[in-house]
C-alpha cells in the first residue's frame, strides 16, 4: 500500500475523531494530541479505527511511539508492509 494510501485513511479516521479539524492543516512534527485537541480515549479509538481499516495490529505498547503525524504515517506503513 501506498503512503499516500495510508495518509488519506489517516485523514479519514482523524476527521471522525474530529471533525471540526482539517487534518492537512496539522503540524505533522508536533504532537498529534495536541494539535487535534483529542483525549487519551479519543487516541485509543483512532489507533483501532486504523489497526481495522489497514488490517493491522496496533499493540498498546507501541502508542508512546506514535506522537506526530509523522511518527502515525512511518509506523503505519512499516507494519502494513509487514503484513
Amino acid at each position: 500500500m501506498e503512503i499516500a494510501q495510508i495518509e488519506a485513511i489517516v485523514f479519514e479516521e482523524l476527521k471522525n475523531i474530529a471533525p471540526e479539524m482539517e487534518p492537512i492543516e496539522l503540524d505533522r512534527d508536533e504532537d498529534l494530541r495536541e494539535e487535534m485537541d483529542i483525549d487519551s480515549m479519543d487516541f485509543m479509538i483512532l489507533m483501532v479505527a486504523l489497526g481495522k481499516r489497514l488490517g493491522i495490529t496496533i499493540p498498546d505498547q507501541d502508542h508512546h511511539l506514535l506522537t506526530s503525524l509523522n511518527n502515525v504515517l512511518g509506523y503505519l506503513q512499516e507494519k502494513v508492509a509487514q503484513n
